[in-house]
């Protein structure tokens, strides 16, 4: 069980504490012993962290290249591009459980802002501690050395150690998307859980909110009164650990991987307002522990985009860590566009597909792309798009490299010479990568030595005047690339002057403007040749480059290119008449400016030319397609135009001088049945509001109502006083979307609208509108609605004073209660009456067990309950309660079918204090004594009894039923007894 739970145990960073906790055997070995295995062509290489094992947590590239990693232990990390790392900060953290620095994030202008995203837990001196979301300035004039000016944007108390702040996103716009964990026990069901599925709890949730750290206007519960809530923060809700998420490049939906429980792991694309039902459900199974839990009655599932199973077998795993959709072109065509994700425990990595709906069109491979890969926490792009992780077991990032897509490097050496000492100086900085690979540099000086180095210097002997230089540089892939150089020691280098526009950027077409004038010491002024190269990068991966025109003139100019993702250099060059060359380049970049597609609802919406993402920097001036997919994501609204105008899904555009923002619109199905509809359109009025997201369900607001939508209802509406209960009541978010318009009763004197979560409202001018719900629902149902003897709810869904229990009363002086123990029973009438006159569920009685029943012989009815009660009720006694040993001894007579009858008399107290007893219709009792138990009287005897004086007389109380005796009858009393003679019908009373 320990192995268990710690395996499906949310975050993976437990090692330090869970050592000591001796639950370290649930963790696999740090270094295993078998190789990875990939399929063919791919390579793992890895790169150190500034980590400890088992302590790495998270990482994230910087504008540069270098990366920031983090530690469980509070270690903040710089890794430089060429692999040096630098711990930059050390914060103060709690580390046990699931808990320390967890997550970080660059923000989206790090470039100019140099603020960075950390989520940490913060030791309080003990228990409880704080979660915290908190931006932060990196300090360093160029690399970073450390951190300043923590500005808190999330905090609130933590309760158990484990499901935590795990993962941050910055979106494009400024926004953050942050996942929060239950912060719930995994050890056993845990209530705190239940937080999940509540709007205006933190933990289980999705956030997105500003960079400020308040909800985002357009999230679905947003209140503009009170944007710092909780319920403005929330995006969707019921989840349980939401460990690491992405932005689908398209629709700019996220991608979560879900931590289990018991049994499954999850993939879930999270679309707005939705609840993912933990912990009332596990995938697409209800949770053990939880589902029976009276808060997941009737909360809804929504289905994984993926679920697997814990195991070992090779397609399932133990703790899902969400991963990236890959959108480099290094890899072959088929995993172009997949999501990739992996398994910590399980050591291994997936790949999936899905549609613009966010539907599954290729499930992970069996087995799995990677295995034996080490544990992965996070998943990052490099620069060229590969696919990058965290592994927390040896504290490396590994790069999942595909050889055959590797791009050879490009050398490029530059000189200069002392003639006087016979020393050059080599320079190989300008070499490029453009895979973004660390180098490796090799000279051959051509007198038979060599060097290593981005730069080096050598003095060649006296003797020869010119030789020829190799410089060779090398990836990590052993892909090479070479040039030569003609060095002539005792010469003069030439030397070269630029003439440039300066720091500026160009639109497509624009003209740049160069010229360069050269001379040498020895050949005075020299002709100049020029060439030039676009170098294209799509997508954020593998550059290349397009040759351009050359001349050998003193002025250049060319246009910019239309090339998307694309900068142009230009490269003057003199050659003295020693052979030795100078060079300078001019890199001319573009002037690019923010393309957005957004859409009323969400949608796929791509930017083919940037590599299909929704919004990208674009050249100003560039002409570019921009697609719409043909349906939404809720696959059922069709597109219905662009917002400015066009109308089919592909359009072309040039890029204009200023950020663009264009607006998909999609007719959704509230809209469809709203203008087909002249009498819908009567009823409800003018929309009043945008289309919003709710849990599960989407809706618009109108003048007189509301229309809500969900795939498994289509599009019901709701208005009036049963619109103001619901939303009063919960809305989606308790009685789910409504599965019916508001429709007339059947005896017309009603309207209600019936939901899918087991629930209606009900509406009389009498009642006003009333909820039910759940198994009161189904019992009224069952009678026959309104139309039963209980008639309409008076009341709404109501807690009992014990706090166990639920009922509605009803207008014919009935009700239905409910308890976990009894189901949800009907009481009626004078019977009812009499139970609320004992105090209702807190009465000696309890629960009711069964509903208003009719006794066998048709003339009763009758209730039991909980606590060995029954209230029974005929004509001429009306409703009378027994009650424990005198109901149970009635009951082995045969219950009103016996010799006496129905109870005339509730359960009584007799004078003294010492018994209790009930009356018949036939003439008899049952008493109840300590002494005695429950014994039954009768007739004569009992009526002797009653004229001597009951319990007071010298008789005391009766210690036997009555038993025949030879001729008559006999009942045993305390201190004598009475018998009946049948042939005279004499009574006698005696004395022991």
């Amino acid at each position: 069980m320990v192995m268990r739970q710690v395996g499906r145990s949310a975050a993976v960073f437990v090692c330090t504490l869970l050592m000591a906790a001796g639950f370290l055997v649930a963790l696999p070995a740090p270094l295993a012993s078998s190789l990875p295995a990939l399929p063919a062509g791919f390579v793992l290489r890895d790169q150190a962290s500034g980590q400890a094992a088992y302590d790495l947590t998270d990482f994230a590239y910087l504008p540069d290249g270098s990366m920031l990693t983090t530690g469980k232990s509070g270690r903040l990390a710089w890794v430089a591009a060429d692999g040096r790392t630098r711990t930059i900060a050390t914060l103060p953290v709690r580390t046990d459980g699931d808990l320390g620095l967890l997550s970080v994030e660059p923000a989206h202008d790090y470039a100019t802002s140099r603020q960075i995203y950390l989520a940490r837990s913060v030791p309080s001196g003990g228990a409880p501690f704080t979660l915290r979301l908190a931006r932060w300035t990196v300090t360093g004039a160029t690399e970073p050395t450390g951190i300043a000016q923590e500005q808190v944007l999330l905090e609130f108390a933590g309760d158990v150690p484990t499901h935590a702040l795990t993962g941050i996103v910055a979106d494009d716009d400024g926004t953050l998307w942050v996942t929060n964990g239950d912060n719930a026990s995994p050890a056993f069901a845990d209530r705190l859980a239940l937080r999940s599925l509540d709007i205006n709890a933190i933990q289980g949730k999705l956030l997105h909110i500003t960079s400020t750290g308040l909800g985002v206007p357009g999230n679905p519960y947003y209140d503009p009164a009170n944007p710092a809530s909780v319920r403005s923060k929330v995006y969707a809700s019921g989840l349980r650990s939401p460990f690491r998420l992405t932005l689908d490049p398209g629709s700019g939906l996220p991608i979560v991987g879900e931590v289990g429980w018991n049994d499954w792991e999850e993939v879930d694309i999270v679309l707005p307002g939705r609840s993912y039902a933990w912990p009332c459900w596990e995938a697409n199974i209800p949770t053990p522990g939880y589902s029976t839990m009276p808060e997941c009655a009737g909360v809804p599932n929504t289905p994984p985009l993926w679920a697997y199973q814990h195991g070992s077998a090779s397609n399932q795993g133990n703790s899902v860590t969400g991963g990236i959709v890959y959108s480099g072109t290094s890899y072959p065509a088929q995993y172009r566009g997949a999501y990739f994700f992996g398994d910590y425990v399980g050591k291994k990595i997936w790949t999936l597909r899905y549609d613009a709906q966010g539907k599954l069109t290729q499930a992970p491979q069996n087995p799995p792309l990677g295995i034996d890969i080490g544990g992965p926490v996070k998943f990052a792009a490099a620069p060229n798009g590969d696919i990058v992780y965290a592994d927390i077991y040896s504290a490396t990032l590994r790069r999942l490299t595909y050889t055959q897509g590797n791009t050879a490097p490009v050398a490029k050496a530059a000189t200069s010479t002392n003639p006087a000492t016979r020393t050059v100086t080599f320079d190989a900085s300008e070499s490029v990568d453009f895979d973004g690979d660390q180098l490796t540099y090799q000279w051959s000086f051509g007198d038979g030595t060599s060097g290593t180095g981005v730069r080096a210097t050598h003095t060649y002997a006296a003797g020869a005047d010119q030789f020829t230089a190799v410089l060779t540089v090398t990836d990590p892939l052993g892909a090479t690339g070479s040039t030569q150089i003609t060095v002539a020691p005792s010469n003069n280098s030439p030397a070269l002057q630029l003439t440039t526009p300066g720091n500026v950027t160009f639109a497509v077409g624009e003209s740049i403007g160069l010229g360069a004038t050269a001379t040498d010491a020895e050949d005075g002024v020299l002709p100049v040749s020029w060439t030039s190269r676009t170098v294209h990068c799509p997508d954020d991966a593998t550059c290349h480059a397009h040759p351009g025109v050359s001349a050998s003139t003193e002025t250049f100019s060319a246009g910019f290119t239309d090339h998307t993702d694309s900068r142009m250099e230009f490269t003057a060059t003199a050659t003295d008449s020693a052979g030795v060359a100078t060079s300078a380049t001019y890199v001319a970049r573009p002037r690019e400016h923010r393309l957005t597609l957004v859409s009323n609802i969400p949608a796929t919406l791509q930017i083919p030319a940037e590599g299909g993402v929704s919004s990208s920097m674009v050249t100003e001036g560039a002409t570019l397609d921009v697609v719409a997919a043909p349906v939404a994501a809720d696959g059922a609204s069709p597109f219905a135009g662009w917002a400015d105008g066009p109308a089919a899904t592909t359009r072309t555009l040039t890029m204009g001088a200023a950020d663009t923002t264009l607006t998909a619109n999609y007719t959704t199905p509230i809209e469809q049945r709203y203008n087909a509809e002249p009498a819908l359109r009567q009823l409800l009025g003018a929309p009043t509001g945008p289309e919003t997201a709710d849990i599960g369900a989407r809706y618009r607001a109108y003048e007189r109502g509301r229309l809500y939508w969900s795939p498994q209802t289509g599009v019901r509406e709701v208005h009036g006083a049963i619109l103001d209960k619901y939303l009063q009541l919960g809305g989606p978010g308790r009685w789910g979307v409504p599965v019916t318009d508001q429709t007339a009763t059947a005896d017309g004197a009603g309207q209600f609208n019936h939901f899918t979560q087991r629930a209606s409202i009900y509406w009389t001018a009498a009642t006003g509108a009333r909820g039910i719900c759940c198994q009161i629902r189904e019992t009224w149902a069952a009678l026959g609605w309104e139309r039963s003897y209980l008639g309409y709810p008076a009341t709404d869904e109501t807690a009992t004073a014990d706090g166990i229990g639920r009922f509605n009363h009803f207008t014919n002086r009935g009700s239905i209660f409910w308890s976990p123990a009894t189901g949800a029973q009907a009481v009626c009438c004078q019977i009812r009456e009499l139970w609320s006159a004992l105090g209702w569920e807190r009465s000696y009685l309890g629960y009711p067990v069964t509903g208003e029943l009719v006794a066998p012989d048709g003339v009763g009815h009758f209730n039991h309950f909980a606590n060995r009660g029954s209230i029974y009720w005929t004509p001429w006694a009306g409703a009378v309660a027994t009650c424990c040993q005198i109901r149970e001894k009635w009951a082995s007579m045969g219950w009103e079918r016996s010799y006496l009858g129905y109870p005339v008399t509730s359960e009584r107290v007799t004078p003294d204090g010492i018994g209790h007893y009930n009356h018949f219709t036939n003439r008899g009792s049952i008493y109840w004594t300590p002494f005695a138990g429950a014994v039954a009287t009768c007739c004569q005897i009992r009526e002797r009894w009653a004229a001597l004086g009951w319990e007071r007389s010298y008789l005391g109380y009766p210690v036997s039923d009555e038993f025949a005796i030879p001729g008559g009858k006999r009942t045993n009393y305390q201190y004598g007894y009475i018998t009946w003679t049948a042939a005279t019908g004499r009574v006698t009373d005696r004395r022991y």
